[in-house]
């Protein structure tokens, strides 16, 4: 990690508390951030890990739990600073790594990432949870950065999980259902996913076109979503690694992805009771930054 002032830290986490996400400039060294790029390419050239969707045009890579088998991605986590950031920014005195999420969209790729929380979709709950998006190439509103709800995440609301690619049998696909938050049909100005898709005049957005080098923080309950590639010549690799904080804790009240992903990959499922602190249950949540 590249030296950040007080200064710097703390205004991000006043923006991250007050907007829901924030953005640093040139916090991770460009040799991590190229040493993590070559492990990607090499992943995607092999073809053995991930979801290679070629379906719409383009290519959208896909891969979940890289660290479990890649020393580089391993590597990045706890080499790359950002658990420090993270703890900095969401005003914990621990940093437990939750799990990383590679996203890749080739140019002229359409395949757009809709509206969402990201809470619904995973086994925990609690105030100090966070995600960084750390890019490998330059991202703009041209080659799909993310985009936010300015605020969005103290909307007091919690939206129920919509399939992106799931199959009819995943859990998660289960779990949404016709007449959710998103497909409501509520009038203007009511907050719903829908109205975010169908209404943006209402809300305020929040993205930042970012260099290797930068990262962006978020709140696991912004609405956000990110549109496709649509320049011919430029990537967009981008890594989200997920952080748990001091209270963030088990929770599998409702369908998670790692059960059905512990299952696809004969993976151990967490032991961890129901409301209980999350802590290192190996291979998963290990401590990797302590104030």
């Amino acid at each position: 990690m590249t030296d950040i002032t007080t200064e710097i830290l703390a205004k991000a986490a006043q923006e991250y508390a007050e907007y829901g996400a924030t953005v640093l400039r040139q916090v991770i060294p460009l040799a991590e951030v190229d040493r993590l790029g070559s492990a990607v390419d090499a992943m995607m050239n092999k073809g053995e890990k991930g979801n290679d969707d070629r379906s719409s045009g383009g290519r959208f890579f896909r891969d979940i739990y890289t660290t479990l088998y890649s020393p580089e991605f391993n590597h990045f986590v706890t080499s790359s600073g950002l658990a420090a950031i993270a703890g900095s920014v969401m005003r914990s005195q621990q940093v437990h790594f939750f799990y990383d999420q590679l996203l890749v969209k080739e140019p002229s790729t359409p395949a757009a990432t809709p509206w969402h929380q990201d809470l619904p979709y995973w086994p925990a709950s609690g105030e100090n949870i966070i995600s960084t998006w750390v890019p490998m190439d330059p991202a703009t509103p041209e080659s799909g950065v993310v985009t936010y709800v300015k605020g969005s995440h103290r909307w007091n609301k919690f939206f129920p999980t919509q399939p992106f690619t799931a199959g009819p049998d995943d859990d998660l696909a289960k779990s949404w259902q016709p007449g959710s938050s998103f497909d409501r049909p509520d009038g203007p100005g009511k907050m719903t996913l829908k109205d975010v898709r169908d209404h943006p005049e209402h809300y305020e957005f929040l993205s930042w076109s970012v260099e290797p080098g930068d990262v962006i923080l978020h709140h696991p309950l912004i609405v956000h979503g990110a549109p496709g590639n649509q320049s011919t010549n430029q990537r967009r690799r981008a890594l989200a690694l997920r952080w748990f904080g001091d209270d963030a804790r088990w929770d599998v009240s409702r369908p998670n992805f790692m059960k059905a992903m512990c299952k696809r990959d004969n993976l151990p499922y967490p032991e961890l009771d129901q409301g209980q602190k999350i802590t290192s249950c190996p291979p998963f949540f290990p401590l990797v930054w302590e104030a």
